[in-house]
């Protein structure tokens, strides 16, 4: 994920801080692969039932193999695989259907999966790729969202909506002032993927913002929804840069030692997903950046009027409307 090392000092809170999680369900999308994997790997640690969303079949099942082989037998982990690709609208909700058929409960939603940097192309809802590391996560959430209110009604209960961002919102700052207001906004091409990368992530904040601020509004107070930027971690994002500017792949290897493990990028979000001091601190949409901490949230990410955010819900819910098929 693009923004600077943090992880220079060791970190101050780490996983063995998370309790006990038997008898939670949690989901975590882009599973099967750097943050999202360890996410996985570290709830269903804790005794979480942990749903794997990813695109293709067979690296999901690779990396459940991988899970199950590396917590052991004895913690016997239950890990389990729905398909999912967050270029499309309907994959998500029948991701989202697909889920609600095998449960009755809901208590972490982890919005991990994303791509960075690739180059401008229309995705098969005709919304602009990178724009959909937004659109595809508001799908599943939204049809996700009553039953994570219903379990948040319950006794002792600790539901989280974490998106999953990153510090590359500034490059939003890069062009005009985004327009989330129409599809064709959304899909403005810029002079730069970075600055479309941008705006994709500062839609995740924008989306986590006003999510919390309805359901506030509702009476629904037990749910907490944060944003969270990882810091520069060396994952499989860099295939999108890699497809942009092909000749910087001797780079990469090179680029690597320089940014932090997915271990310690998966921490924030983690703390997000399970840490009790999360409702202890109030952190009700917190930007978190590594290890654990709030950040503060620059102008267009704060959207104090509430119009960016309110946009890209409405635009979000129009092409829900359009696009899924029941």
């Amino acid at each position: 994920m693009f923004g600077l090392n943090f992880f220079s000092q060791q970190p101050q809170w780490t996983v063995s801080s998370i309790p006990d999680l038997s008898g939670r369900v949690a989901i975590v999308t882009g599973g099967n692969t750097g943050l999202g994997y360890i996410t996985v790997r570290e709830l269903a640690r804790k005794g979480a039932r942990v749903y794997m969303l990813s695109r293709t079949d067979t690296r999901a099942f690779a990396a459940m193999d991988k899970i199950k082989g590396e917590l052991g037998p004895e913690l016997n982990p239950q890990v389990e695989y729905i398909n999912f690709d967050l270029l499309s609208l309907n994959s998500a909700k029948k991701a989202a259907d697909t889920f609600l058929q095998k449960e009755k409960r809901l208590d972490i939603l982890v919005n991990n999966a994303g791509i960075m940097a690739t180059p401008y192309e229309l995705g098969p809802d005709g919304i602009e790729i990178q724009a959909s590391n937004g659109t595809g996560h508001f799908a599943l959430t939204m049809s996700l969202l009553p039953l994570l209110k219903t379990i948040a009604a319950m006794p002792d209960s600790h539901v989280r909506i974490v998106n999953v961002s990153s510090f590359g919102y500034f490059f939003a700052y890069a062009a005009s002032k985004p327009d989330f207001s129409s599809l064709e906004g959304l899909n403005q091409k810029t002079w730069s993927t970075w600055v479309r990368y941008g705006r994709s992530k500062l839609m995740n904040i924008l989306f986590t913002n006003e999510l919390q601020k309805r359901l506030t509004e509702s009476g629904t107070n037990n749910i907490y929804c944060l944003s969270v930027h990882p810091g520069g971690v060396s994952t499989e994002l860099t295939r999108g840069p890699l497809q942009s500017w092909p000749f910087l792949a001797p780079l990469e290897q090179i680029a690597r030692m320089f940014l932090a493990t997915p271990e310690q990028g998966a921490l924030t979000q983690l703390y997000a997903a399970g840490s009790l001091e999360v409702e202890e601190k109030d952190l009700k949409a917190a930007l978190l950046s590594p290890v654990a901490q709030v950040a503060t949230k620059a102008s267009l990410a704060e959207d104090k009027d509430g119009k960016m955010g309110s946009d890209f819900w409405n635009l979000c819910e129009a092409l829900m409307r359009e696009k899924v098929r029941d």
